[in-house]
């Protein structure tokens, strides 16, 4: 779509309980949202008690390029749910 938004988003979140206030990050690239669908999401992880969130715009040839990895995915699974992998046909 014309109005597609990728980014890389980091999420903190500080574990009080910690000696040294330990910050909990994860990274996640989201794509192909519009940005009323990314401010949704932002909203809900604050909500999910995340401390700090930030997004950092990526193009789409980035986002394309990172997901790469799990194209096949996909086909994976439905090969497990096949039993192929354990050799049953």
């Amino acid at each position: 779509m014309k109005r597609d938004c990728f980014y890389k988003v980091t999420v903190t979140t500080c574990v009080p309980d910690s000696i040294n206030l330990f910050e909990d990050e994860e990274v996640y690239h989201w794509g192909y949202y519009p940005y009323s669908w990314v401010m949704k999401e932002v909203k809900q992880l604050y909500r999910d008690g995340a401390d700090a969130v930030v997004l950092e715009m990526i193009t789409q040839e980035q986002f394309d390029k990172r997901m790469e990895k799990y194209k096949d995915q996909k086909a994976w699974e439905e090969y497990q749910t096949k039993g192929i992998w354990n050799g049953e046909e």
